[in-house]
């Protein structure tokens, strides 16, 4: 076994130079040197203004129910979760390139590549629907369609585009909603969660003056990069936290409003 030896210097008794060398042999075995700390895992989430999931607020800031649930799940496993706010177009270059470790989104997206890894349970079931302007109102009938830019909507954007639709593309759901509602296109091609949620808060009387129509239903997905270096652990997490709480889909493990 190796021996520490000690320099005390004048200032120190022998008594005391003996004392300190017995109590790091004892705890250290030899050794009197601190441990470094263990930096812990963090995870870089993207994720869009989608409200209420998740809510980009005008300073930049981002959180919602989303965030909050990602942090619950992954902190139980050890990891911590840094979000990045961004538009859905660059989330999935940054998925890619392993720059983001994981979003939630809807696995079929043709932006989305194959490679990545989608987690059951799903995240959130949404309804796709597309909202109109009414023939009375000020819109231009142009068969103009208010969207969120890189998103296909499950085959839906290739569907209306062969039936002469003409999509007009946003950042984000906020401002292809606000585009919509402002009248500068004819319809919204929308999930309906969030549309109502944005709407009842900003003109929840428009609501009745938009004809809707329901076109289909959609799961939402952890989807997990797969050039991320902690795509295992994020898995594991994931279906651990869905098995101890009995999820269905993992929004439902929020305590709901």
């Amino acid at each position: 076994m190796s021996r520490t030896v000690f320099y005390c210097g004048l200032r120190f008794s022998a008594l005391k130079c003996a004392l300190l060398q017995l109590f790091c042999s004892a705890l250290f075995s030899g050794i009197c040197t601190a441990q470094p700390a263990v930096a812990p895992v963090v995870l870089k989430m993207g994720i869009h203004n989608f409200p209420p999931n998740i809510i980009v607020h005008a300073d930049g800031r981002c959180g919602g129910p989303a965030l909050e649930l990602s942090r619950d799940i992954f902190e139980a496993a050890g990891m911590q979760v840094e979000p990045r706010c961004i538009t859905p177009a660059r989330m999935y270059l940054l998925l890619d390139s392993g720059d983001i470790d994981f979003s939630i989104n809807i696995k079929s997206t043709l932006k989305l590549s194959r490679q990545h890894l989608p987690v059951e349970p799903p995240y959130s079931k949404l309804q796709l629907v597309l909202y109109s302007h009414n023939h009375s109102s000020e819109a231009p009938r142009d068969d103009s369609v208010a969207a969120i830019r890189a998103f296909d909507y499950q085959g839906q954007r290739q569907q209306l585009l062969l039936r002469g639709y003409i999509f007009v593309d946003l950042p984000d759901s906020v401002s292809a909603s606000q585009f919509f509602l402002h009248q500068r296109s004819q319809h919204l091609i929308t999930y309906d969660g969030p549309f109502r949620s944005f709407l009842n808060k900003e003109q929840p009387e428009l609501l009745k003056e938009l004809q809707r129509k329901p076109i289909t239903s959609i799961d939402t997905f952890y989807i997990l990069s797969a050039q991320s270096e902690h795509q295992a652990a994020m898995q594991q997490a994931i279906t651990q936290f869905a098995q101890k709480h009995r999820c269905l889909y993992l929004a439902h493990c929020l305590p709901q409003p």
